[in-house]
């Protein structure tokens, strides 16, 4: 596989993509404007780096590509198009005029409370729409949400799905750490597998850093600043910024909490419990449920002359008197006056509801369990219900919601499919089994799983099983420099199939020879397997410069610079050139012929 390195402002990419200019470039690759000159519009076209190519896994990346190419949403950048250039992977996007929110962040430091809630509930509407696909970004950063111009309407973009996972290959492995340190998950920085609660985690960076106008750590490297997101607390915005209102406050801290199944469980829970929130600040405010209003004796007490009487009397009447109310109330206290109606817990959270009703004067006994409907950390149910029969100071058991039950999938690789298919019917797992060939597994062997091993999902959840049909019975023929028909029928010799055939100039193979297969000579396969060529259009044409009126000797130099081969004939001695046999303007293949004729 050849490689190109440096700015490739100007090259036709795949025959289609002109490179206008590079807007952008980082550790992982490069991006340029680029004109899409089959269908006349302006695309983005990101480059992976020569540096990054190197043990590049391209069945994940076209995966990842397809995968996100089959996303529509307003708030995520499209994806068109993806290959390989010169032996480096290529994504063509949408382009997006505007600028990053990394670059809005440095100009503000941070934004109105309002427009960073406006900003995250784009931001994460786009996520659901991802997470509900089954992907996970990973990589959730200013640098990666752009704004397009003009600032109305979805302005929000995300971008960057899943592309660092394709290059570093992590998805299976326990790569290197693709996020970036001040947004990183905790659970990430340990080598666990990325889910949809470490995307909440690092939006709800994002939001802290909108709300205050800088992120929760910092250290002397990104070592230190990643082991502080698994060892502290994400503290509280509003220790920053008071400003910010209490009930939003909370939610930063709840989805930016260490343990995974104490955030909300993806982006589309986190939007939700965003637009419950009261954006209303109230100075002085701690975010307690306030005291219930009590009554108070207010009526006035005045003695009155009474006749006199008898005072054994009075005493025998008031005996019988205290008696009486003293049974009457034993009575009314026993069978009626300590019970009351159970108060209605499910409006609150688990932060609320012990205060709320310690208040009512109750005790709560708190149960953390499953639910698919009520978001995480809000009550499900309580027991009594609400209007039962309860005793005043009786204990009230209230569920919280976990969220929707998660299931890791197993690691199946090595077992037989009946294996694999009894361990994914523990949670109900959508089984399809697809064979595939493998240097590492026995026939009848699952090679891997889609998702992969560890990756939490949802009961029912679609399972990929991939099982070997053992060892590639075929190795690929070397058909470069053949002839595109010679190339075909070796490959279909050998039980093949051509696959994609692109074209590109080239000074040294020939027109209508191949340049390049894909996969490369002696590589296994199997039958019906594709091989990707690449097919010379021959010598790239260029364009003859006007040299009529020059020196023959600056002309045959400035032509032969071009590639063309030039004949002179000089009728005189003043060595001017007035004529040419190719014309000016004209576009001839490199090693054309010229004649000069000078006087």
């Amino acid at each position: 596989m050849t490689t190109t390195t440096g700015d490739l402002t100007g090259a036709l990419v795949d025959g289609r993509y002109r490179l206008k200019r590079l807007i952008a470039q980082g550790g992982m690759a490069d991006v340029y404007e680029a004109d899409d000159e089959r269908l006349d519009r302006t695309v983005a076209v990101k480059m992976i780096t020569a540096g990054r190519a190197h043990g590049f896994d391209l069945t994940a990346f076209t995966h990842e590509a397809r995968t996100i190419a089959r996303l529509s949403h307003p708030n995520i950048v499209a994806v068109f198009d993806q290959g390989i250039y010169n032996g480096l992977p290529y994504v063509v996007m949408e382009y997006v005029p505007g600028t990053t929110l990394r670059d809005l962040l440095n100009r503000r430091r941070r934004l109105r409370i309002e427009e960073a809630v406006e900003l995250c509930a784009q931001l994460l509407d786009g996520l659901q729409a991802a997470h509900d696909a089954g992907l996970v970004h990973r990589d959730i950063k200013p640098e990666n949400i752009l704004l397009k111009n003009g600032g109305r309407g979805d302005r929000v973009k995300v971008v960057d799905f899943g592309l660092a996972e394709a290059v570093h290959g992590d998805r299976d492995t326990a790569g290197p750490l693709v996020a970036t340190a001040a947004y990183v998950a905790p659970e990430l920085v340990g080598g666990k597998p990325a889910t949809t609660a470490s995307d909440v985690y690092s939006t709800a960076i994002l939001l802290y850093e909108l709300l205050t106008g800088e992120v929760p750590f910092d250290g002397p490297d990104a070592a230190a600043v990643a082991r502080r997101h698994v060892e502290e607390d994400v503290p509280s915005p509003q220790l920053k910024a008071p400003d910010v209102p209490e009930g939003l406050a909370e939610l930063v801290a709840s989805a930016a909490a260490r343990r995974p199944g104490a955030r909300p469980v993806d982006a589309g829970a986190f939007l939700r419990r965003l637009q419950a929130v009261d954006l209303r600040h109230v100075p002085g405010t701690t975010g307690q449920v306030p005291r219930p209003t009590r009554a108070v004796q207010t009526t006035m007490v005045v003695d009155h002359p009474k006749p006199r009487r008898n005072w054994k009397a009075l005493a025998t009447l008031a005996a019988l008197a205290a008696l009486f109310v003293s049974v009457a109330a034993a009575g009314w206290w026993i069978g009626i006056g300590r019970y009351t109606s159970t108060p209605s817990l499910l409006d609150q959270t688990a932060e609320t509801v012990e205060a709320y009703a310690e208040e009512r004067g109750f005790d709560v006994e708190l149960v953390e369990d499953y639910s698919a409907s009520v978001p995480i950390g809000e009550v499900v149910s309580q027991d009594p219900e609400v209007g039962d029969r309860i005793r005043q100071g009786a204990t009230i058991t209230v569920v919280v919601s976990l969220g929707p039950e998660r299931y890791p999938v197993p690691e199946l690789a090595g077992k037989s499919e009946e294996d694999a298919r009894a361990a994914l019917a523990a949670f109900d797992a959508e089984v399809t089994v697809v064979h595939e060939y493998s240097v590492d597994f026995g026939a009848g062997q699952v090679t891997r799983t889609d998702p992969p091993a560890g990756e939490e999902v949802k009961a029912g959840t679609p399972v990929t099983v991939y099982v070997s049909d053992g060892f590639p019975p075929l190795n690929v023929p070397d058909v470069v420099g053949l002839s595109e028909a010679d190339a075909a029928a070796a490959l279909e010799a050998e039980g093949l199939v051509v696959g994609d055939v692109t074209r590109r100039h080239s000074d040294t193979i020939p027109e209508g020879s191949v340049i390049e297969q894909d996969p490369a000579a002696a590589a296994p396969a199997g039958p019906g397997d594709e091989v990707g060529l690449v097919v010379s259009d021959g010598p790239e044409p260029v364009e003859v410069p006007d040299v009529v009126g020059m020196d023959i000797e600056e002309a045959t130099e400035e032509l032969e610079s071009l590639g063309f081969t030039v004949k002179t004939a000089q009728i005189w001695f003043t060595g001017t050139v007035f004529d040419q046999s190719l014309d000016a303007g004209s576009e001839h293949p490199k090693g054309s012929e010229i004649w000069l004729w000078a006087r």
